[in-house]
């Protein structure tokens, strides 16, 4: 009876020991099957979790300084371009453009009073050289009257030297002579008053060559102040400038949304005084969103431009969205070999293990479906379908894709964004 125990208890040990070795089995060649799976979806569908939700954003800073006196805004809204943002007290612009529109007008009297100056210096010029004109010929006149005078003098003198001889033998009077002196003395008196007023009619030649000097200098100053190039006047269009300048600076005070998408991160508010390129808050536009993807250089390979990228947002599970790769990364910065005064700076050591380098992939997203809409900075899973290397248990139809369900049907780009 004892031997019959024994053997039922031999009996039982061996069949535990099957079922063990049979489930250590199992256990091997499931971990093995895991593991072929697990490297054919690798190897055939890059991915990566290291990936982020990305858009363009623009940050609103004033272009002037000043006060807000107007902000009809909340952090996070949704606005839509054109929208009022904030406007800055225009007072202190709207007195700048009056200056500025008052000095163009004083330009404008400058102008035309230096115009009217060049004209009057020109015809002080013409009036002027016809004065010399008349000069130099009433210079000419008076050298004949000299040379007239001169014969008349010679004549007298002439007459006096021949009639003081017939003195002595009385065949004149003495009265005869001194008329002979008087006429003498009277044709010298002619002569030097002929002589005097060439002089004088020289002098004013002189004169009125110096007026025409100085009126051409006065001419040419008013053209110089006129700043007259071409057909440009040089300060009208400064005077111009300064009110197209304060114009601008007037406009620059109400600040309008540049494009669509939702105010982030407003730090202000009505009264404070903000200066020129200070970010109040910024923009991120709803058109464009695009996942940033770090893949492995090892997968780069198979990774190429225009490939379909299952996309799936750590806030949605199990909701997937639609991606195309746009473009991989050429470029990453390393500090070891980087350049240091002028000198490249590479590290004396070299680590025994060497980990794979990660290249930004950017894939673009299809628009949004209001229900799901995307963040900015939202971590997301990335699937890309290549045409990479032998997908073994796919071909014998052991392995499902990622990309046999067809994506949810996405709305148009036009789509109103959700309100929040």
């Amino acid at each position: 009876m004892l031997d019959s125990a024994n053997s039922n208890l031999s009996g039982n040990d061996r069949a535990r020991r099957i079922i063990g070795v049979l489930l250590s089995l199992l256990a091997i060649v499931s971990a093995l099957a895991c593991g072929l799976v697990a490297w054919q979806q690798l190897q055939r569908y890059p991915r990566t979790d290291d990936a982020y939700i990305r858009a363009n954003t623009i940050g609103m800073a004033p272009r002037v300084f000043g006060q807000i006196v107007e902000l009809p805004l909340v952090d996070n809204q949704f606005v839509e371009a054109g929208t009022l943002l904030y406007r800055i007290d225009v007072r202190p612009y709207e007195v700048a453009l009056a200056r500025a529109n008052a000095a163009l007008l004083l330009v404008e009297f400058e102008v035309q009073a230096l115009k009217d100056a060049i004209l009057v210096a020109a015809a002080d010029v013409d009036t002027t050289r016809a004065q010399i004109a008349r000069s130099e010929s009433l210079v000419i006149e008076r050298q004949a009257q000299v040379a007239a005078t001169r014969a008349r003098e010679a004549y007298a003198a002439d007459y006096l030297a021949r009639i003081k001889p017939l003195l002595i033998k009385q065949f004149v009077t003495a009265d005869r002579v001194a008329l002979a002196q008087s006429e003498l003395d009277a044709a010298s008196a002619d002569v030097a008053a002929a002589q005097a007023s060439v002089v004088n009619a020289a002098a004013a030649v002189v004169a009125a060559q110096a007026e025409v000097l100085s009126a051409q200098a006065r001419e040419q100053q008013a053209r110089n102040e006129l700043g007259q190039v071409g057909d440009v006047n040089a300060r009208l269009e400064a005077a111009g400038v300064e009110v197209a300048d304060a114009q601008l600076n007037l406009q620059y005070c109400e600040v309008r949304a540049p494009l669509d998408g939702w105010v982030t991160n407003l730090n202000t508010n009505v009264g404070e005084f903000v200066k020129v390129g200070d970010t109040l808050f910024s923009i991120v536009q709803n058109s464009q969103w695009w996942v940033m993807a770090n893949f492995l250089e090892t997968e780069i390979e198979q990774i190429k431009v225009g490939q379909e990228v299952a996309v799936y947002v750590y806030a949605y599970p199990g909701h997937r969205f639609k991606g195309t790769v746009q473009g991989i990364g050429w470029a990453l910065y390393q500090a070891n070999g980087a350049t240091s005064a002028s000198l490249p700076d590479v590290k004396p050591t070299l680590n025994w293990i060497r980990l794979a380098q990660r290249f930004p992939v950017r894939i673009t997203l299809e628009p949004f479906d209001a229900k799901y809409p995307f963040r900015m900075g939202a971590t997301v899973t990335a699937i890309v379908k290549t045409d990479g290397r032998d997908p073994m248990l796919e071909q014998l139809g052991l392995l499902g894709s990622p990309f046999v369900t067809p994506a949810a049907e996405f709305p148009s780009s036009g789509s109103v964004a959700p309100v929040r």
